[in-house]
């Protein structure tokens, strides 16, 4: 588990969590784009979050709107998102950061180590 608040090298990942395996960094884009689809600039969850929160599998819709559990899957973001978002471009320009973290950034927080420059489209870390 990864603490919030914190940009993860890809390189800083182990083995054992799934970044470093073939197609991985594929499945990543797809997640990028999914969420660039639907107009965000950076992903604000994981998809299992983004499913969850939409009601999607639940036979009530989700009634528990205003609850959320911590997260702390790993979600990519660029570091500078004004670069296109194409698989040649991502080498160097990906970090992850937790499921929690992108929330908190989407929504305008600044942890000490990272924040979100909306206007400049730039994650700000001073650990990268």
């Amino acid at each position: 588990m990864h603490p919030d608040g914190i940009a993860i090298d890809p390189g800083q990942l182990r083995d054992d969590e799934g970044c470093k395996q073939s197609g991985v960094m594929d499945e990543m884009f797809v997640t990028m784009c999914f969420f660039a689809r639907l107009g965000f600039v950076q992903p604000p969850s994981c998809l299992k979050c983004a499913y969850k929160s939409s009601g999607c599998g639940s036979k009530n819709g989700n009634k528990n709107n205003n609850i959320k559990s911590t997260c702390h899957e790993l979600v990519p973001w660029r570091r500078d998102a004004n670069v296109q978002l194409h698989p040649d471009k991502l080498e160097g320009n990906v970090v992850f950061i937790t499921c929690d973290t992108a929330s908190s950034l989407v929504n305008g927080d600044a942890y000490p180590s990272i924040r979100w420059d909306a206007k400049n489209r730039c994650l700000m870390t001073s650990e990268i």
